[in-house]
């Protein structure tokens, strides 16, 4: 049943505005009334979406979810555009090593429990390779929202930006040299050496190079600003808008030349991008340009995460051919394993570096939120395994879900103990 009366192509664009429209309102008054709740307001954002994905199913309207992806994009490319502001290096000097040692511990134990947690359930070896493979990524965007909501400082949050960028360029990795190794297994061919490690490593230099130049040529903009223009801060959210849009458009539509097509990551393009320009300027208009930025794409984070729910609902709806009970199996045991390893791998990486007491004790569990970059890894699992692949999406769909509920929760949880919430 469709509610709406007009029918034409541009109708459709008015139609999926005015979903737009209900899904900020209605995502704002969540994330208030959960916080009256003490409960974070992400967790109310993405519960309305739910909600909302429920309702645009039943009205038989939750396609229209389908033409506000380019929005998700957008605010993704913002959230990693702003995990890369906060890496200056004169930070990281102090906790790179640590930050390296500790991401790559916390993904391999990620990866090898979620491998073997299914392995001894029965599940195949392809389809626990790549859902361990799955299991590395980590969503920055909760991560971000809650540090610059509570204004957090500390051991905690010197570690934590920097981890979860990383983080998914390790995910891109090892997925990329995971799914080789299944379709190889799925095929009964052998592995290829260029398409298991070349491929992704190639697609992280690329993502690495093009953020450099936006980045470069950003700054050079940014520097002849004079500080005395009153139109200073105009500028600056202009130029950041800009950048954000450009390394977004690339990764999604790659680089053509000739037949061969340069791959872009989605969120490693704009966070290079991030940490180009913040250390290519000085301090002062970093902190200026922040500020800026963090005002306007406030409404764009709400529309995100509500955005998210929903769109979790309705790609669940359209696979209903599965076994719920299998599923049911597959996804406890993903949530559960992944866990295991994101915790005790940060708790080891943490103690091997003689990290803070903080970073040992709450780290891994604010590495729990899952969502962007593991969807983007399940669809093209579903593309490239047929049935198998339908489950690993579904799997992830739905612990997507659990974790962007109670992942923020989570990170909150971690950032209170350790006193760095600032508000």
């Amino acid at each position: 049943m469709n509610i709406f009366l007009l029918g034409s192509e541009s109708a459709t664009t008015y139609e999926s505005l005015l979903i737009l429209a209900f899904i900020l309102m209605l995502g704002l008054f969540a994330g208030r009334w959960f916080e009256k709740l003490k409960l974070p307001h992400i967790t109310g954002y993405i519960s309305m979406g739910v909600v909302l994905g429920l309702v645009l199913t039943l009205l038989g309207i939750g396609n229209l979810i389908d033409n506000l992806v380019v929005i998700s994009s957008i605010a993704l490319g913002f959230i990693a555009y702003g995990i890369g502001a906060e890496l200056r290096f004169n930070k990281l000097k102090k906790s790179g090593k640590e930050v390296v040692v500790i991401t790559f511990i916390q993904a391999l134990m990620a990866a090898l429990f979620t491998l073997f947690g299914l392995l001894v359930i029965g599940v195949s070896l392809p389809i626990s390779l790549i859902l361990g493979a799955i299991a590395t990524a980590t969503a920055p965007a909760p991560i971000m929202l809650l540090t610059r909501k509570f204004h957090s400082r500390g051991k905690l949050t010197d570690i934590l930006l920097p981890l979860v960028g990383m983080d998914d360029a390790v995910g891109i990795l090892l997925f990329g040299i995971m799914l080789s190794i299944a379709n190889s297994l799925e095929k009964g061919t052998g592995l290829s050496i260029k398409e298991m490690l070349v491929s992704p490593m190639f697609e992280i230099v690329n993502s690495v190079i093009v953020g450099l130049i936006v980045g470069f040529a950003v700054s050079v903009i940014i520097n002849f600003v004079n500080d005395r223009d009153y139109q200073k801060e105009e500028i600056f959210l202009g130029i950041s808008i800009f950048a954000v849009f450009v390394t977004v458009a690339l990764a999604n539509i790659g680089i053509h030349i000739g037949s061969f097509q340069v791959h872009l990551s989605p969120i490693l393009t704009p966070m290079i991008m991030g940490v180009t320009i913040t250390n290519s300027i000085s301090k002062v208009r970093s902190h200026d340009m922040s500020i800026v930025v963090e005002k306007f794409t406030n409404p764009i984070m709400i529309v995100f995460f509500t955005l998210a729910g929903a769109e979790l609902i309705v790609a669940f709806s359209s696979h209903q051919n599965v076994d719920y009970l299998k599923i049911t199996g597959i996804t406890a045991v993903y949530i559960l394993s992944r866990a295991t390893g994101k915790i005790m791998g940060s708790y080891l990486g943490a103690r091997l570096m003689h990290s803070h007491i903080n970073v040992r004790k709450y780290l891994g569990i604010c590495l729990l939120p899952q969502a962007g970059v593991a969807l983007g890894m399940a669809y093209q699992a579903r593309t490239d395994f047929g049935e198998d692949g339908v489950t690993i999406l579904i799997v992830v769909l739905v612990a997507t879900l659990v974790y962007e509920l109670f992942g923020p929760i989570g990170v909150k949880y971690s950032l209170t103990k350790s006193n760095e919430i600032n508000n």
